[in-house]
This record gives structure tokens, sequence and C-alpha cells, in this order.
């Protein structure tokens, strides 16, 4: 099979050949090929990372095995691949002159053909290229160059290195100086919420700053009417560009994310055993979420609102219909919700697919409750718990404390290493399965309490299961962190494909900040008005007329878009052991890039397509 060879001379030594591309030998052998070769620096360094690769295998990855071979397989291609270069630029240390680029076989038949011309190296030799494996098309390589030249920007001016610093200072320093209290959850809520939260926010303004200013400047200084005047489409431009700062994005969120997942795990190890076990049960994982079937409750609702109407008679004419149907909901809803004292609550969970995984891995109960007197302080309840089949002789009775307006997590099904139930996760234990044979979980509530207790429907009780490793749901979550990114880019470009660098800047931060506001946004749909709410009738009090009537509708399409966007939250996800699955990676793809960043791009596009660039100069 023939191959490209890169000949070198050394006065003395006489000549060498090294192959052009992937090294399969390197790849495989990766230090000791390099020590063979006598690539000293890169096979040192290789040896370094593999040391510590082997470190980390023996006491951070014996969750997430997969990760470790990820990242080791990983090495070793990168090395594969720039090993021959790293060969030759040995050579050429040790006095060898590169002299041009043969096709042959071999290295020996390399040198033979170089010989057989009498070292007299023609001119298609001397370009020391090799045609490449196969070639991108056209309009692929401008956009790609336009992306290469984006980035090259960047580093003219100074900011990558900054914001590296940056970014190390908060991924190191903030750990550092936030001393948790010893707990796994103290130490997950430093590490990776407030560290995570701070590189979101950091890489959000500076990518807002890019994208309106690489596009921006080059139109004020004049250097794209130069790219104008070339076979290049704008629109390739734009996406170049926007391909440019995701690529910047890549390399620092994937570099922080990297360092911040060793750093946890490197802390964690220093942790008490009962810390440990914590943190691999409810924090360090993938749990998923069942709930009880939700409620149909239209059905009961119109039924009682009939009966209501009937009771009145005639005095339902000047009824409020929509204020009678909602208190109707209100005190069905609150029916469901409220245990009365010395009484019971059941819920059925129907497991489904996660059935086999609820069968063998711990299995918790996150609860909510409220009291109906009005408290400034969180009251504490005893609580009683039956879970399991009913009337089998393996239920389990659990007894607690807890308070009110609190979300409180505890296992279910968690044993010793004995086989005794127990509360929290320990070392050596085991779980037991508490389906029922139809695959249903039962679980009872118990009010021994003089006063009833209510768990709202939505979030009163949720059942949390281990459905994956750590390493991979990090990843997915890293990898939503990157998509909101890439509103952010697209965005400030579109901003900046009609306006000056001033107002796009402007209008990328009114942007943003019109996102986060997106709680005044839902208080205003729901109240239905921008004036203050009676909350003890519902009445609205300060009505604003032609105001409410316009902005209210347009403040529910907003809200709507919004929700597309501020659905996801991978960093409370991760920070409390959640679940980042594939189809909610796959929802903030289609709905972040597909939708709202697809409609920014197609603006975008179209204004600097339509954008007079002679004149942006007098404009801005």
């Amino acid at each position: 099979m023939s191959a490209y060879f890169r000949i070198l001379k050394h006065p003395e030594q006489g000549l060498a050949a090294v192959k052009h591309g992937f090294s399969w030998p390197a790849a495989m052998l990766g230090w000791v090929w390099a020590f063979a070769r006598r690539v000293w620096v890169p096979g040192l360094a290789l040896l370094v990372v593999h040391t510590a690769l082997a470190v980390a295998a023996t006491r951070l990855f014996t969750d997430n095995p997969g990760l470790l071979i990820v990242v080791g397989l990983g090495l070793q291609a990168f090395f594969g691949v720039r090993a021959n270069y790293l060969n030759s630029r040995s050579y050429q240390q040790r006095g060898f002159l590169y002299q041009g680029l043969v096709p042959a076989t071999s290295p020996s038949d390399a040198i033979a053909k170089f010989k057989a011309v009498g070292e007299n190296i023609p001119a298609e030799w001397r370009l020391g290229v090799a045609p490449p494996l196969f070639s991108l098309p056209a309009g692929l390589q401008q956009l790609l160059a336009v992306a290469r030249l984006t980035v090259k920007a960047v580093v003219r001016y100074r900011l990558l290195p900054i914001l590296a610093l940056l970014l190390v200072l908060v991924v190191v320093g903030l750990p550092l100086l936030l001393k948790h209290d010893g707990t796994a959850r103290g130490l997950v809520q430093i590490v990776i919420t407030y560290t995570l939260s701070s590189i979101t926010a950091i890489l959000g303004l500076v990518t807002l700053w890019l994208a309106t200013g690489t596009l921006a400047r080059d139109v004020e200084d004049c250097s794209m009417q130069m790219i104008a005047v070339k076979p290049i489409a704008r629109w390739q431009v734009w996406v170049g560009k926007w391909l440019g700062i995701m690529a910047l994005n890549l390399t620092l969120l994937g570099l922080s994310g990297l360092t911040i997942y060793f750093l946890i795990q490197w802390r964690a190890a220093n942790l008490p055993d009962k810390q440990q076990a914590i943190l691999k049960n409810e924090l360090l994982i993938a749990r998923g979420s069942l709930k009880e079937r939700p409620l149909d409750l239209d059905a009961e609702v119109e039924k009682n609102l009939k009966e209501r109407i009937r009771e009145i008679g005639q005095i339902a004419n000047g009824a409020d219909l929509k204020q009678v149907r909602k208190d109707v909901k209100e005190a069905i809803k609150s029916q469901y919700q409220a245990v009365p004292p010395q009484t019971t609550r059941p819920w059925v969970i129907e497991t489904g697919l996660a059935r086999g995984q609820l069968e063998n891995t711990p299995i918790y109960l996150r609860v909510k409750f409220r009291s109906p007197q009005y408290s400034l302080k969180p009251e504490t309840f005893a609580t009683l718990w039956e879970v399991g089949p009913p009337n089998a002789t393996n239920r389990v009775r659990i007894s607690r404390a807890l308070t009110t307006d609190t979300f409180h997590e505890f296992g279910i099904n968690l044993l010793d290493a004995k086989g005794v139930p127990v509360s929290d996760p320990v070392k050596g234990g085991r779980y037991q399965n508490l389906l029922a044979p139809d695959g249903k979980l039962y679980i009872v509530f118990g009010n021994p309490n003089p006063t009833a207790l209510l768990f709202d429907l939505d979030e009163g009780l949720e059942v949390l299961y281990h459905e994956g490793g750590f390493g991979l749901n990090f990843a997915r979550g890293i990898a939503i962190l990157f998509i909101w990114l890439g509103l952010l880019a697209a965005i400030g470009l579109a901003g900046a494909s009609y306006l000056s660098f001033p107002v796009a800047a402007f209008f990328s931060i009114a942007m943003l900040i019109f996102g986060l506001s997106s709680g005044t946004i839902a208080q205003v749909v729901q109240d239905g008005t921008f004036g203050q709410t009676n909350h003890d009738t519902g009445a609205k009090e300060g009505m604003l007329g032609a105001v409410d009537f316009i902005m209210v509708p347009t403040f529910k399409v907003a809200l709507g878009l919004l929700q597309l966007v501020n659905s996801f939250s991978p960093v409370d996800a991760l920070s409390t052991g959640r679940s980042v699955s594939w189809t909610a990676l796959l929802q903030a793809l289609l709905q972040i890039w597909g939708l709202i960043g697809g409609f920014f791009a197609v603006i975008g596009i179209f204004a600097f397509t339509r954008r007079e660039l002679a004149t942006a100069q007098s404009k801005g």
C-alpha cells in the first residue's frame, strides 16, 4: 500500500524517511514508541499523563470506567495523528534537513527512490504536501476558512489567554476560597453549582461580546468589504464566524468541564466513608424520576361547576364563570392534596421501562409538604411511611420527622451489609426489591399529627432511582450549556448583522436581560395584568386597560418562547444527581438551535445579505 514519506538528510548520518500521516505503532505503543524514536519531550509528557490516568483509574473512576477508556483512546488517537510530525521535528532538531515528500511503500523504498533520482528532487516533491485522503466540498472549505480567521482574530486580540486565565481562577480558585461544610452536598454545591454557573456566565458574556464585535468591527474597519468581493456568499461568512466562536467555546467549556470533573472526583476521595456513600448514591450519579400519573381534573371540574350553577340558580347569570371554574378546580385539588389528621394518603407509581432498574438499585423519595396554618418558619411534623406491595410481609415502614416547605430525600430500600434496613447508604450496603408483581410501587403516607398536611400534586412526592453513571451525565449537561452558548452567539451575530458595534452590544444585552426575566413575565401572564392583584380575592387592582389588552397576550407568546430555552437546567440537575437524558439533550438541540437559534440566524443572515457595506461607516 503506497504512502508518503518525508525525506530528511544529515551531512554525516545520511538519509532518513519518516511516514507522513497517522502512525498506528505510535497510537498503540504511546510513550514507548516515542522513547524508541528519541522523541523525548512528547514521550515524557505522554508518560506523565498515562501515570495520572492510572492513578485516576484506581481512585476516581470506579463508577465510570467507560470515561477512562474514552479519554485513553482519545489521547492515543491524538498522539497517533501527531507522532510522525513530532518524529520529523526531532530529526530536524538533530541536524537533519527536510528534502521533500516521496510516494513509496516503505521507508527503505522512499530512500531508494530518492537516491534513484540522484537526490535531484522533482518540483512536485519539493511542495512537501501529500494529497489529502478526501477533499471537503468547496462550500464547507469556505466556512472553515472563515472560522479559522475568526479564531485567529480572537488570538490576535489576546483575549484567549486572558479568558483562559480567568476560567482557571474560577475553576481552581473558587473551590479553594469557598470552604464546604465537610458534607457531600456541600462539596457538590461549591464545585458544581457555583463553579459551573460562574463559567457559564463568563463564557456567555464573552460569547455575546465576540459575536457582536467580530462581525461589526469587520464591517466598520472595512475588512468585510474586502471579503465581500471574493467568491464567497455572505451567509457563509455569517455561519463561518458562528462556527469559529463555537470552536472557541467548545475548547474552553470542554477544558473547564473536564477540570471540574477531575476536581470533584479528587476532593470526594477525602470525604468520610458515610459522605462518600451519599456522594455515590445520591449526587455523583444520574437519577431518573417517576411521579404519580397526573390527575385529569377537567371532567370533574365541569361536573361540579354545573352542580354549582344549578344550586345558585339565577345568580349565576352575573357570575364570573372563569373565576368560579378556577375556584372549583382549586377546591377539588385541595381534596387530593390534603391529608387530614389520623388518615392516610396512597400513591401508586407506575415504573414502566424503569422497572428493571428499580428492582436492584437505591430508591429515594423526594417529598415536600406544607401546613394549612401560616408560619414564618418551617415547622416539624412526624411522618409515617409504608412502601411495598399491599399485604406483603416485606413492606418497609419508615418514621421520620420532617419540616414543612422543604424538600426532603430519604432512601426506602437501603440495607446494610447484614441486610438490616438503614436510612442512609452505607459502605457495602445492599438494596431490596419493593415492587409489586405488576411492576408498580405502592407508597402510603400516614399523618399522625393533630393538623392536616398538604402535598402539592406537582411536587409533593417524587421517586428517584439510579439511571446511569455520573461521567456521561456530566458530559450531557455540559453539552446543553454549549447549546445555550450557541444561541447567544446567534443573537450577537444577528444584532451585528445590521447594527454598529455599540448598538449591537446593547441589543444583545437587552435580549439577555429579557431572557433572564422569565419569572416576571410569568407572573404578569398568571395575573393577567401589569397592575396589582388582590391575592385574597384574585381581583385585579389598578388595571391598565389598553396596556394589558396588548401586552399580556404578547407576554404569553414571549413566555412560551422563553420556556423553549429555560425548560432545561443542567446545573441544577448535575448538582442534585438528576439525569440529563439523551432525550432532553436532543430536545434542547431542536428547540434552542433549531427553533430559537434558527430564527435569529435567518434574521441575521437576511439582514447581513441586504446590508450595504459601503455605507456602513456612515450608518454607524
